[in-house]
């Protein structure tokens, strides 16, 4: 599976990076999704302020260095914050390394390393990771390939064994080609999926534009004809010539011993072959002279649009201004094309500003998605916009926001393992230095607004911009280039030390109110949540919708401040507020830094309990809702998941979709809104949650002597039964414009905290993991489809169990029948006990991992202490995990999954 990211200086994986993510692993589609990984080279620690704060910058922390005598070169570096370890290792050859008859072979050489030997079978590498309890991964960037793992500490040496084995290209002999035709299959599923993705269209779309001579114009997935091309010889000759161990860089942060750790690396990687200096011949991309266009047509409801600006390498003086320019430009809501183009303007749906910064000349990125008959304008904004950093320094004012927030987004990037060894790494790919970020910084902070202006002057010209557009494929009358290259004419215009965490602190105040409080001094951060039951399960067709309505107008204003100056007073502060609403649960949730608990607290209670819903800004909301609804028939995935939905729950709230209808939308009122909102927030029925560098005692007081006077609201809520039979097979199809089918085949299921709860989450590690059963039989043997996992819906009110899958329209039977083979197997036979084992640790091991960050322990937190679970619940999911037998699973599969009554869904062609 490929992911697209997008924002400060990232941009989407087809232009940039594909991820060889496990497209295994179940996702619970009404759950918000995190990335497994930070990208690359939108590494926010490149896009540091020019203040920070003394601790961060005195680096007390540094990494040590070895060099093996085959040239391999490892950077390890201590960190006792967690029981955990991030291992990389840096291949320093990517998709602007390949002859372009051979685009995609970096990238599926990824895939053929991540294989393994014929002996251990497909996926045998991480296999063995995620049996260990970690998480392994890897992508391809045009500069790069990146193997990355996190796992249990005590695992460190197995792990670093493991990834060592991975390098050299697996013997497979007279099975060779036959092998590497699978996985290049394997890679054309993926590459439909691509197709499938509207962000990443346009973004291909601009890099070939721009980038007509250099290598990165080439996708780095390739394309079906290059990839048909590939041969094991090719693919040996590319693994010799970039593989050598003089041409990587190990990276290690974590819970380890670092002189015993230096001796595990010397043993396990010194057998490497060095290999002979790599020489790099890349096309030197010519000067752009004029203004270069690409409109393409796809199935989409709303205009996708990237713009870009050349800028040069990432070594070059100007880099770090640039990066600045780029978050003043469009990065949070406080940014001037998030203020003045989608705001006020009401142009854009969704806007952004980025840099693609590379080892060669890289893109000042502006991406934004808007409708089809806003194009002209929003173009006029944006050129106008551009044209005032042109014009007029940046404010003080302006830059001390951006300053603060640089700093949060950099000690936020800190909080996991994996975050600080992707720091690492890239720094030591870039600028051959894992603790370059000190000299980062002073480039940053010799930085004013006039050196902005200039940096702006020097690369926004009329003539270097390119724009990718697309367009809905019933656009009759597309964009007028000339129309769009005499609008950049605007830019011509004549300008002017770690601790170990505490116990949990809880209280339960008279009124009902919960607040716990955990401790965690590691960085100068806290994270406050408020939870309230919430979302569609309170929610029927009369209202669909309404919360998650409330959840976006939350943060739009209080009595003492304007939608503006709330974004402004967080923003100054260097901290951030968000509000959301899912299945079953209405949150508030809050980071700042701690050198601001008092002030951050103040603001955070005052929109929990005084939300104003202005009417101006409701209006922006609802229109923005209402985008939302009209365009997410865009994503075909969770579509089918949609349609599953509905058709397994007839009568549960969970048939209905979180955002609601368009009808419902247009009618709610704002005081519909803030009359359901204090149905919602009464004391004894909220949880509220502090985690970060605070003192639990002082935070209790005040928070007691704050928050005890609140009054009880008398209204009260029922949940709705839970639909646990359906009595046959029903099947539902949708058409979709899509390159593959989706299906889905499920069944009711235990919810949180049921007693086969625990049974229900192994056997869907089972089933999905690398290596698990429908990887091995489904994928890898039938290759019948890239991605296939299982899936469970965690819910403390109804469960669900499934499998999901995407496949070729013409697989579809072979797919199902294949699915339901597998259930048939776990009904008749028992699991293994390796397959048991395994699945506990990867479920324990993934627990840890997902809970590293100070946000990510506060929502747990408060979900598991509003539905009943306890804020002890992180060992009692421990201890039910390894309580699950092998007839627990035969007992699950034959009372869950009735082979003669389940739902199956299918979306596409």
């Amino acid at each position: 599976m490929c992911q697209v990211k997008l924002g400060y200086r990232k941009l989407d994986a087809w232009s940039e990076r594909v991820y060889h993510k496990n497209p295994f692993t179940a996702v619970n589609p009404s759950s918000p999704k995190k990335t497994v990984f930070p990208s690359i080279l939108s590494l926010i620690i490149l896009s540091l302020p020019a203040i920070l704060p003394d601790t961060i910058l005195a680096s007390t922390h540094r990494s040590h260095s070895l060099t093996l005598s085959n040239g391999l070169k490892a950077v390890v570096k201590r960190d006792t914050s967690s029981p955990l370890v991030a291992l990389q290792l840096w291949v320093e050859a990517g998709a602007a390394d390949e002859n372009p008859e051979e685009a995609g072979l970096a990238h599926l050489l990824e895939h053929i390393l991540f294989r393994g030997s014929s002996d251990g079978g497909a996926g045998k590498f991480a296999a063995e990771i995620e049996n260990l309890g970690g998480r392994i991964n890897g992508f391809t960037s045009r500069d790069h390939t990146v193997y990355h793992m996190v796992l249990p500490a005590m695992h460190a040496k197995s792990g670093l064994k493991l990834i060592a084995q991975m390098m050299p290209l697996p013997s497979l002999g007279e099975m060779a080609e036959s092998q590497l035709q699978k996985e290049i299959q394997v890679v054309l599923e993926e590459w439909k999926q691509a197709q499938d993705n509207p962000r990443s269209l346009v973004t291909s779309a601009l890099f070939k534009t721009v980038y007509q001579a250099h290598p990165y114009g080439r996708p780095v997935i390739g394309t079906p004809e290059t990839l048909k091309r590939i041969t094991w010889d090719v693919l040996s000759r590319f693994h010799r010539r970039w593989y050598g161990a003089n041409n990587m860089t190990l990276v290690m942060v974590g819970n380890f011993d670092v002189e015993l750790t230096k001796k595990d690396v010397m043993e396990f990687f010194a057998y490497l072959p060095a290999g002979n200096p790599p020489i790099r011949r890349r096309s030197t991309e010519p000067p752009q002279e004029k203004p270069r266009f690409h409109v393409l047509k796809a199935p989409v409801k709303q205009v996708h649009l990237t713009i870009g600006f050349p800028i040069p390498r990432v070594t070059d003086k100007a880099a770090p201004a640039l990066d600045l320019l780029a978050f003043i430009l469009g990065r949070g809501e406080s940014s001037r094309l998030a203020q003045r183009v989608k705001i006020d303007g009401g142009l854009v749906n969704a806007i952004s500003s980025s840099t693609f910064a590379a080892k060669d000349p890289g893109l000042f990125l502006i991406q934004a998605q808007l409708e089809p008959d806003k194009i002209m304008e929003a173009l006029r904004a944006i050129f106008q916009e551009l044209n005032r950093l042109r014009a007029e320094p940046v404010s003080p004012s302006e830059m001390n926001r951006a300053h603060v927030n640089f700093v949060r987004t950099f000690v936020e990037a800190k909080e996991t393992l994996q975050g600080q060894a992707n720091q690492m790494g890239n720094f030591q790919s870039l600028y051959g230095n894992p603790d370059y970020e000190e000299n980062y910084l002073e480039g940053i902070r010799q930085l004013d607004g006039e050196q902005l202006r200039s940096i702006a002057r020097s690369f926004f010209k009329s003539e270097n911009f390119s724009l990718a557009l697309l367009v809905p494929e019933r656009t009759t009358q597309l964009p007028d280039t000339e129309g769009i290259a005499s609008l950049s004419g605007l830019l011509e215009v004549p300008p002017t030390s770690p601790k170990r965490e505490r116990r949990i602190l809880k209280a339960t105040l008279e009124n009902g109110l919960r607040i716990l409080i955990q401790e965690n001094p590691l960085l100068p951060l806290f994270t406050v949540q408020a939870g309230v039951i919430g979302g569609i399960l309170l929610e029927d067709e009369t209202n669909n919708g309404i919360h998650n309505f409330i959840a976006a107008m939350l943060t739009q204003g209080t009595p003492r401040f304007s939608s503006a100056q709330l974004i402004h007073e967080v923003e100054q502060m260097g901290g951030s507020l968000n509000a959301s609403a899912g299945n079953n649960m209405l949150s508030l949730s809050g980071t700042f830094p701690s050198s601001e608990l008092k002030k951050g607290l103040e603001i955070f209670l005052e929109v929990l309990l005084q939300p104003a819903f202005p009417g101006e800004e409701l209006e922006k909301k609802r229109r923005e809702i209402l985008t939302g609804i009209k365009n997410r028939e865009e994503r075909v995935r969770p579509q089918a998941f949609r349609l599953f939905y509905q058709t397994l729950f007839r009568n549960h709230p969970y048939r209905l979709h979180p955002s609601g209808q368009r009808e419902q939308v247009l009618g709610f009122s704002r005081e519909d809104l803030i009359t359901q909102y204090q149905k919602l927030v009464s004391p004894d029925r909220t949880v509220l949650t502090i985690v970060g560098d605070v003192d639990g005692e002082k935070i209790l007081s005040y928070l007691q002597a704050k928050l005890s006077p609140l009054a009880k609201n008398p209204s009260s809520f029922s949940a709705p039964s839970s639909e646990n039979e359906i009595g046959e097979v029903q099947v539902a199809k949708k058409i979709a414009k899509a390159n593959q089918a989706y299906l889905v085949l499920g069944f009711p299921a235990p919810a949180k905290g049921e007693p086969d709860y625990f049974p229900m989450k192994v056997l869907e590690t089972i089933l999905s993991r690398i290596g698990g059963r429908l990887f091995v039989e489904l994928r890898d043997k039938q290759g019948l489809a890239y991605s296939v996992s299982a899936f469970s819906l965690d819910d403390p009110f109804q469960g669900a169990f499934g499998v999901s899958a995407a496949t070729d329209p013409a697989s579809v039977e072979k797919m199902k029948e294949g699915i339901l083979g597998e259930i048939r197997r776990l009904q008749e036979e028992e699991v293994t006990s390796q397959e048991l084992e395994r699945a506990k640790n990867y479920l324990i091991g993934n627990y840890l991992i997902a809970h590293q960050t100070n946000a990510s322990k506060a929502a747990d937190l408060t979900h598991n202490e509003l539905f009943g679970f306890g804020s002890d619940f992180s060992q009692h999911y421990q201890a039910g995990i390894e309580k699950v037998t092998a007839d627990d699973i035969l007992k699950f599969a034959r009372q869950y999954l009735p082979l003669d009554r389940y739902v199956l869904t299918l979306l596409g062609p």
